[in-house]
This record gives structure tokens, C-alpha cells and sequence, in this order.
């Protein structure tokens, strides 16, 4: 059935993680498929806004969101389903696409949410994520 499941998550809505994770894991269990956890640290839109940032922001960010998404993986996915993970940056919707691609995904699966401010930059990725993917995008509701 599946063999690459890519799970975009975000780091700051506990809530959503486990939604999705409820539904990964029985798909990777009956598919015995690999999990795929991504995050993105969102670009700003404008390089001039970078340039004002300390020079190891980014690298500081990343090794802060792999140390936490480690964790979200040894407390959460069992031993005998295979998981790895990828932190990336950029636009978030076209970081999931090119690492779905990447690792030949055939199902990615994201949250929806209720639309609030916080949740501002999720709803628009996770539109584009499903009007522009090429392979099939679960969406799965809060629970």
C-alpha cells in the first residue's frame, strides 16, 4: 500500500501531532511503510530581513528543531516502524514538496486546523500542499 509516508509537523500545536501521529502509525503498521517526519522553519519572504539575523541563526534553529523532533520520535513511534526526520527552511509548502519527491513518498499526510493567528502560515501551506502535490495528501481533522 504505502512504503513512504512523509508527515509534515508543526513543532508549536502538541494537538495536531497527535492527531496525525494517531493516523501515521496505523498506516505505517498495517503498510509497513517508513515515517518521514519533516519541519520547516518558515523563510521571511524577503532576503533583506535575513541579512539583519545573526550569522548561525538558522544553524541554531535547526539543531534546537532536530533535538526536538528526535524526541517527538522516540516518545511516539515504536522501535519496529522505521522513522527518520529532516529539518528544513524556506517556503514550508515547497520544502514538503521537494523532500515528498526526495524520498519518492507516496502519501503525505498534514493537519487541518482551525483557523486562528497563530495558525495564519498553516492553512495556506496546507492548501498549496494539496493542490500541488503530486501524490495523494491525507488531511486529517482534530480529533
Amino acid at each position: 500500500m504505502f512504503k513512504n509516508i512523509l508527515i509534515p509537523i508543526d513543532l508549536a500545536d502538541k494537538k495536531s501531532i497527535k492527531g496525525i501521529l494517531s493516523k501515521a502509525l496505523m498506516l505505517a503498521t498495517l503498510s509497513q511503510a517508513k515515517l518521514h517526519f519533516i519541519y520547516v522553519i518558515s523563510d521571511f519572504g524577503m532576503k533583506m530581513v535575513e541579512d539583519y539575523l545573526p550569522k548561525n541563526w538558522i544553524t541554531e534553529k535547526k539543531a534546537k528543531y532536530k533535538t526536538q523532533v528526535k524526541e517527538l520520535i522516540k516518545q511516539y513511534v515504536p522501535d519496529e516502524i522505521e522513522a527518520d526526520y529532516y529539518i528544513g527552511s524556506g517556503a514550508v509548502y515547497d520544502e514538503i514538496i521537494k523532500r515528498s519527491n526526495d524520498i519518492k513518498a507516496d502519501l503525505i499526510i498534514i493537519s487541518a486546523v482551525r483557523p486562528q493567528l497563530r495558525d495564519y502560515m498553516l492553512g495556506p501551506n496546507a492548501s498549496k500542499i494539496v493542490r500541488h502535490s503530486g501524490i495523494s495528501v491525507l488531511v486529517v481533522r482534530d480529533e
